[in-house]
């Protein structure tokens, strides 16, 4: 028997299939069923429901197949989505005579049974199948002697998730929800529903901030999280009242947008082994297309993206900054194959992901370690923003911490859209300098890069980290490295350092933990840059790189206080610049400036055009 005010099968349980008759008159079905097909049964095999106060909303056949063959889609084992799917293909039949309805009261008992062996996710998607099978033969009077029994099972099951929810882990959310409107008339499932919403609720304004940033790791977590909600708020408007109030509900719509922003070609979540099949992110887009607007635009470009041109439409913005939530989204536009790129920074490591289209290319943590001859630097503080742009171009984040000295550790990570690439840049500076700074004694400058061999080395490495899956194969004479697997993927550039894989300085190798770029300088500042081109069709196409000379008042200046470079892939060339000491007009490849940062596309005829200029 159960608690709470929940009758014994002997006193209530599930309503009746069919009216009795009286013994002179035949049997005539209940006009109230969604089936035709119904037959007589005895009145013993299924007492009635006791009347409620809150009528259960009525479960249509097609709708409760259509549920349980989601759920048998989302299961993680095969024989659940099997069981599943012969549950969905016998309730999409119907229960036209005794027998039938039988048959489907066993395949949902075996579904429960499955349950109890099945990993978390699989055990709560089988008893929301399972209720969704049983509340259409109960509304339906469909249900036969065991139906009592099987809601006692669920019950019971959604008793046992009780202590997850309320404990923060709402994954049973959804069937307590399902399960508490679908048998609303019912007290022993409508006193559950409120610690199921609680706990989603809270859920949504723990780990979302006010501009919908989750506070997960990675992007496909951050999908997962809103798809989850997506689902719940789902369920239960389909049932009745909405699930939560509008506070929460606004949470929830920035943070299904955000998620919208992270998904691959066509919809679909991308993980470390490829794209999640649409019908996992399908409910999200749904949803965010409901909210209609720039959001129905974005929706409905994610799910069928456009391959190149079209008349130009508003969508929402394709990036976000919310320092907050320490956590940046670019996306370079809404067609197929554009790049997307997350930097969370709330940790120590920051963790970087770089997408091209359908594919992973980076993901995991940004390793970075800087060292002064045997004395490593560490950071002194957190992470914290101090530059963030985006236009139609391109967009950068600039994140600085301290270092021991007075120094100061800068990452920036750019993103140029139509050019397909995104620059990753670590820098190592001298904040509040009003002037040039001179080399220590015992490092002679020669040549550009400013290093002779002496002195106490300024020794920098950092760690892009591969998507599984992912080879990369340095060139055999020159520096750059080829990223592939079935095709060619990226081509990364290490820009300070030589083409030709001549002298010293650093390097740029492959190992299990990624691409490790090496670099050392002799001062107090150094200029990291790490090129990655994206562009597969530029790949095998002529390549070179050079590191230009920075005239200052017709004076050549070390690679320690600024440091420019030309890219060259095919007949395409862009020029970067980067002050490490202070701002100033200065000339490098016939081109003045007079910012901090700058990064351009060189035109046929020389000339610069600007694509991002900080000053």
């Amino acid at each position: 028997k159960l608690n709470r005010g929940f009758p014994s099968p002997t006193n209530q349980t599930m309503p009746s299939r069919t009216r009795t008759a009286p013994r002179d008159q035949a049997t005539v079905p209940d006009p109230a069923t969604e089936d035709r097909d119904t037959v007589a049964r005895p009145a013993t095999t299924t007492p009635a429901l006791a009347p409620s106060a809150a009528p259960a909303p009525r479960v249509r056949r097609p709708e409760a197949a259509r549920r349980i063959r989601t759920a048998a889609d989302l299961a993680g084992t095969l024989e659940l989505r099997d069981r599943l799917r012969r549950l969905a293909e016998q309730v999409k039949k119907g229960a036209s005579d005794p027998q039938r309805a039988e048959f489907i009261e066993a395949a949902i008992a075996d579904c429960l049974d499955e349950a109890r062996a099945a990993p978390p996710a699989d055990r709560w998607l089988a008893c929301e199948a399972a209720t969704w099978a049983l509340a259409w033969m109960a509304r339906a009077r469909r249900a036969g002697g065991s139906a009592g029994g099987l809601l006692e099972r669920l019950v019971g099951e959604a008793r046992a998730a009780e202590p997850l929810l309320s404990a923060g882990a709402p994954l049973p959310g959804r069937f307590v929800v399902t399960l508490a409107r679908l048998f609303r008339d019912i007290e022993a499932c409508r006193l559950l529903e409120p610690t199921a919403t609680a706990a989603v609720v809270t859920e949504i304004e723990r780990l979302t901030s006010a501009r919908g940033v989750v506070n997960v790791a990675g992007s496909a977590a951050m999908v997962d999280r809103a798809c989850r909600w997506t689902t719940i708020r789902e369920v239960a408007a389909a049932t009745g009242e909405p699930a939560w109030g509008e506070a929460t509900e606004r949470r929830w719509r920035e943070a299904a947008t955000n998620a919208v922003r992270l998904l691959g070609d066509d919809g679909r979540r991308i993980v470390s082994g490829g794209l999640m099949p649409l019908r996992f992110t399908e409910p999200l887009l749904d949803a965010v297309a409901a909210l209609g607007g720039r959001r129905k635009r974005a929706a409905e470009a994610v799910r069928r993206p456009r391959s190149a041109g079209g008349k130009p439409r508003r969508f929402i913005r394709r990036d976000l900054h919310d320092a907050a939530a320490a956590v940046a989204i670019m996306r370079a536009g809404w067609r197929r194959g554009d790049l997307r790129v997350l930097v969370d920074y709330r940790q120590a490591v920051p963790h970087l992901e770089i997408a091209a289209g359908d594919r992973m290319l980076v993901e995991g943590p940004w390793q970075w370690s800087v060292a002064e001859g045997a004395t490593a630097l560490e950071a002194e503080a957190p992470w914290t923003a101090s530059c963030w742009e985006s236009d139609r171009q391109a967009t950068l984040l600039e994140i600085t911490t301290p270092l021991p000295g007075g120094r100061q550790f800068e990452r920036q990570v750019v993103l140029l859209h139509q050019e397909r690439v995104v620059l990753l840049a670590d820098a190592i500076t001298t904040p509040g300098a009003t002037g040039p700074q001179t080399v220590p004694a015992g490092a002679a400058i020669t040549g550009r890069h400013g290093d002779d061999g002496r002195g106490t080395p300024l020794v920098y490495r950092s760690t892009v980290k591969l998507a599984p899956g992912l080879e990369a194969e340095p060139a055999e004479e020159t520096r750059e490295a080829l990223v592939f697997d079935t095709r060619m993927r990226l081509m990364a550039l290490p820009l300070a350092l030589p083409e030709w894989r001549v002298g010293r300085g650093g390097s740029l190798e492959h190992s299990a933990d990624g691409l490790t770029l090496v670099q050392q300088s002799f001062g107090r500042r150094l200029y990291a840059p790490l090129w990655l081109d994206c562009h597969a069709e530029r790949i095998g196409r002529p390549l070179t790189w050079r590191q230009l000379t920075v005239a200052d008042t017709r004076v050549n200046l070390p690679a320690h206080q600024a440091a420019g470079f030309r890219v060259q892939a095919g007949r395409e060339q862009w020029l970067l610049y980067r002050s490490l000491d202070f701002p100033r007009n200065r000339t490098l490849l016939g081109c003045n400036v007079s910012c901090e940062f700058l990064v351009g596309r060189i035109r046929p005829h020389g000339t610069v055009k600007r694509m991002l200029e900080i000053q």
